[in-house]
């Protein structure tokens, strides 16, 4: 027997031991639900911007104009329905912006401020928008998220979609 092999022998017994008890842990019961932390912020590819079906804040499908941020899903929306919306009875009650369609929307950020909270810079004053228009922003930006709106030194406090009339869609804007 080698010298090497003579000091790994009293050792044997304790490396079986951590290989056979490899995966065994606490059992994992399928039948309950498990916490997998907090839900997702901000939107995905495939989203929707939320326009209006009368006074009804509706989604409108946007997975072709590739929106991968909240910011490009707020620029989109401010740059008003399109005619495939229009067709389909969608309207806006947002101001229509001042200037430059490009560099208003430069103005545009969405971006977190906190857990669970979004910051939407706007091009004007959000506070001197109607229930309707905010709702369209705040779902817009985000349906999971609380979202503040500021602009020209005014900021509105924190609101969620849910605290708007939506129609969802089947699957909201940031499920997968």
């Amino acid at each position: 027997m080698t010298q090497s092999s003579r000091l790994l022998r009293p050792l044997l017994p304790v490396l079986l031991l951590g290989l056979t008890s490899c995966g065994t842990g606490p059992a994992i019961d399928a039948s309950k639900p498990m916490g997998a932390g907090e839900p997702a912020t901000g939107i995905v590819a495939g989203t929707a911007v939320f326009f209006l079906r009368g006074r009804t804040l509706h989604p409108a499908e946007r997975s072709a104009a590739g929106i991968t941020s909240p910011t490009e899903a707020v620029r989109a929306l401010l740059a008003g329905p399109s005619p495939e919306d229009h067709k389909q009875g969608l309207t806006s009650a947002l101001p229509p912006l001042t200037g430059t369609l490009e560099t208003a929307l430069a103005k545009v950020t969405a971006t977190p401020n906190a857990p669970g909270r979004l910051r939407v810079t706007l091009p004007y004053d959000p506070t001197a928008l109607t229930p309707l228009a905010l709702g369209q922003l705040t779902c817009t930006a985000s349906v999971t998220a609380l979202v503040e709106l500021t602009g020209t030194g005014h900021t509105t406090p924190a609101t969620h979609c849910s605290d708007y009339a939506v129609r969802h869609p089947v699957s909201s804007p940031e499920s997968p």
